[in-house]
């Protein structure tokens, strides 16, 4: 690797890091994203997958002495996010691309609206892109060099990303099929299945260090243990961490869910984000036909070209067929190839031209510029305003508000949180509980109070037999509350009022 590329991928690191940095979320967020900021200071297993892996990683960056916890766990998407940047840039020499190509390859997924967004908040699709780009740059390097140790190392990187986000493993088929077209020697295979196996031994070592600790700020305690009888499960089928990986990895809540949408819903999203990337579409497929040409320093790359490709078509297939309302996060990998495949078309077009009898060195350069400069140019143009306003592109309404006014969440819940006992227990919403848990258990070190999600399976408003039977072995010894009124147990519990956004259940 030449020192100019080590410099420039470097600065792409800082530059998108501080980009990062001054859109970040500045405090507690809401939803995921809280449970996230939780979970990464209080060492608790998130809801399914868990994301074992990812809450260690994010737990290092809870050391960090700036502001605080909530702000420091954003700041580990900022930090993967740039590093993905850098890495993609890497990918692209590799690949054959000019610098300029390169650089332009690193910026257009720098400044995809989708991956800016999730670059600045707690959230799993950062780190998870930064598997899948160390993955592809590992096997690359291992194709350019003939050194399996590379393949141990990406089929460790492979096998760690299920403990943060399970969807990477999707680039195996494509990961796969490369192998089989590259290599026929022993030595390469041994290496690339110790890697995967050594990761996943890894991965499995975190979730069963994360459940030994059984922290009450957990996704199991918060929504599945009071529940158990929503999905006909008893204590006795989930008391083994055994049992409890199974319900993480293939969750009853999630099942029918994959590949679950109609073909026609299926194709309004494939339209819509046609729709939003439209203006580099052409570039990207002048850049994925580039790879089926040998190349004159990187010689025949049709292998690259395979490998991209089926790992292109494997995400976007799953992003338009997965039955979810925020499908659009999964969009990420794909946006992450296309940026690479953007590069290696201008890098195709400008390399052409270049072979043009007698034509100036200028005119390939200025072309090029010219090429970045108009692809660029729809981000570009936003980058001043959101620099100014410190705000990520991609929001909706509801998410912007939180910008604007960072502390509202936090002060919510302590508005909450600072009326009830040290031993209490509030039953809620998905969206507040780690705003408590939050406040109570990171900031007021009050372990001792407990948030459920009253309702857990999606669809179900019935409240679980098996809670009921949870609140009176407790309600004897602990205040028990509800955000909303619990009409439900009118008829077993007596139901107060403890102000205007909480009631109190007693026996009567």
């Amino acid at each position: 690797m030449k020192r100019l590329d080590v410099a420039l991928a470097a600065i792409l690191f800082v530059a998108s890091f501080v980009l990062y940095v001054r859109t970040l979320a500045s405090s507690l967020l809401y939803g995921d994203s809280a449970e996230f900021q939780t979970i990464a200071y209080t060492l608790g297993i998130g809801h399914p997958t868990g994301y074992a892996i990812y809450v260690l990683l994010a737990k290092l960056f809870t050391f960090l002495p700036v502001r605080e916890i909530a702000y420091r766990v954003n700041l580990f998407s900022a930090f993967c996010a740039a590093l993905t940047v850098m890495i993609l840039y890497l990918i692209s020499r590799k690949l054959g691309a000019i610098v300029a190509a390169a650089i332009y390859s690193s910026l257009a997924l720098a400044l995809n609206p989708i991956f800016w967004k999730h670059a600045s908040i707690a959230e799993i699709y950062a780190p998870a892109a930064t598997c899948l780009a160390f993955v592809l740059l590992l096997v690359l390097h291992w194709k350019e060099t003939d050194n399996p140790r590379s393949l141990f190392l990406a089929g460790l990187v492979g096998g760690l990303s299920l403990g943060i986000h399970a969807t990477v493993a999707l680039s195996a088929v494509a990961i796969l099929l490369y192998l089989i077209f590259s290599t026929r020697q022993r030595v390469n295979w041994i290496q690339a299945s110790l890697g995967v196996f050594v990761g996943l031994i890894i991965f499995f070592s975190a979730f069963l260090f994360l459940d030994f600790l059984n922290v009450s700020a957990g996704y199991f305690n918060t929504a599945i243990r009071p529940s158990l009888s929503v999905w006909n499960m008893t204590p006795a089928d989930f008391d083994s961490p055994f049992e409890r990986f199974a319900f993480l990895y293939f969750p009853p809540q999630f099942r029918g869910q994959f590949f679950a949408v109609s073909f026609n819903e299926a194709v309004m999203r494939l339209k819509a984000f046609t729709s939003e990337v439209h203006w580099n579409l052409a570039p990207a497929l002048i850049g994925f036909i580039s790879l089926l040409i040998p190349h004159k320093d990187s010689g025949s790359r049709w292998r690259e070209a395979i490998l991209l490709l089926i790992a292109f078509t494997t995400f976007l297939t799953f992003a338009a067929t997965y039955n979810v309302f925020d499908f659009y996060v999964y969009y990420i990998p794909v946006i992450l190839i296309l940026a690479l495949a953007i590069g290696l078309g201008a890098n195709a077009i400008i390399e052409s031209v270049a072979l043009i009898p007698k034509l100036p060195r200028l005119v390939p350069a200025a072309l090029g510029g010219i090429l970045v400069v108009t692809g660029l140019y729809p981000s570009v143009k936003d980058v001043t305003s959101h620099w100014e306003e410190r705000i990520p592109p991609g929001l909706e309404d509801w998410e912007l508000y939180f910008f604007e006014f960072p502390e509202a969440r936090k002060l919510d819940a302590e508005k909450i949180v600072n009326r009830i006992e040290d031993n209490a227990m509030i039953f809620t919403d998905w969206d507040h509980a780690y705003d408590f848990y939050y406040v109570a258990h990171v900031l007021q070190g009050r372990t001792d109070t407990d948030f459920h999600e009253t309702f857990p399976q999606e669809g179900v408003t019935k409240f679980a037999d098996s809670a009921v039977e949870y609140i009176e072995a407790n309600i004897d010894a602990r205040p028990i509350y509800f955000s909303e009124r619990p009409s439900q147990l009118a008829s077993k519990y007596k139901i107060t009022r403890a102000g205007s956004d909480l009631f109190r259940i007693e026996k009567k």
